[in-house]
């Protein structure tokens, strides 16, 4: 919605998927479970990095995956296809260590 805003008044704008490091002071190479996330980048004679879901700017603790003009086909996090038969599951976990 933000990046809809945005380009509807003329600013360039685009969706940045990627992960959040949830603990903000967390120790130095402390491995917590990261939180799949995204959030906008506007062009503002460079491209700024802002977070709508706290309202922040985004900082180190964003691990950036991938940027593109859309939140649906063109950052999807995870996509793939798994030809087998039966009944099938999928889980992932993703760990981020702050290491500065």
């Amino acid at each position: 919605m933000t990046r809809a805003m945005l380009r509807a008044v003329g600013l360039p704008a685009r969706y940045v998927s990627g992960y959040l490091h949830p603990t903000p002071d967390a120790a130095l190479g402390e491995t917590v479970t990261g939180e799949s996330h995204a959030w906008v980048e506007v062009w503002l004679g460079g491209w700024w990095a802002y977070e709508p879901t706290n309202g922040v700017l985004a900082g180190d603790r964003h691990v950036i995956v991938a940027r593109g003009r859309d939140d649906g086909g063109d950052v999807t996090p995870l996509k793939g296809v798994y030809p087998g038969g039966g009944p099938q599951s999928l889980g992932v976990v993703v760990e981020v260590t702050r290491l500065q």
